[in-house]
């Protein structure tokens, strides 16, 4: 799909399905503008980010993290910190 496609879901199996359809909209990519709105709320105080980072994990727990943020419905953001890495 290109950029700015439209996927459309319409169900098919069952009378009431013909009936409905639900376009799905997904941001494949943030511009600067999107950025620099968001950047905007949060410092007017319009945009609260408090609890978006559920967990955190060291690059040594790499591979627990991933479990974690891919399997745990309590696990909305993942961090591996990676700055001491090296």
């Amino acid at each position: 799909m290109q950029k700015g496609g439209e996927l459309v879901l319409a169900g098919f199996y069952f009378a009431p399905a013909f009936m409905r359809e639900a376009t799905l909209a997904i941001a494949a990519e943030f511009t600067a503008q999107d950025v620099e709105a968001v950047l905007a709320l949060v410092a007017a105080g319009s945009l609260s980010l408090d609890g978006l980072i559920t967990h955190h994990a060291a690059p040594a727990d790499a591979e627990s993290a991933y479990r974690t943020a891919f399997e745990d419905p309590d696990c909305l953001k993942m961090i591996i910190d990676w700055r001491n890495a090296a």
